[in-house]
């Protein structure tokens, strides 16, 4: 049976059947996470971990360099490393 035929299906349900159907679907598991958010909804449950940002993709954002005057600022470093 297709998701389609399914959702045909439940369409043709009464109020309470659907309403039981979404109970079970509530009660089923959700998909299971990468090992990294596991870790990370481990470390947030524990009290650990109050957010974690989204990393952006990269080459999504680009940086316009910042120009400056004189000698090349990794020039500059090397000779104040001296």
């Amino acid at each position: 049976m297709s998701v389609k035929e399914v959702l045909e299906a439940v369409r043709t349900l009464s109020p309470e059947e659907r309403a039981q159907v979404r109970s079970l679907l509530d009660t089923l598991p959700d998909a299971p996470l990468a090992p990294e958010e596991e870790a990370q909804a481990r470390l947030r449950a524990a009290g650990l971990l109050a957010e974690t940002g989204r990393r952006s993709a990269p080459g999504r954002t680009r940086h316009t360099p910042v120009e400056i005057k004189g000698k090349p600022l990794s020039q500059t470093v090397v000779e104040e490393r001296r």
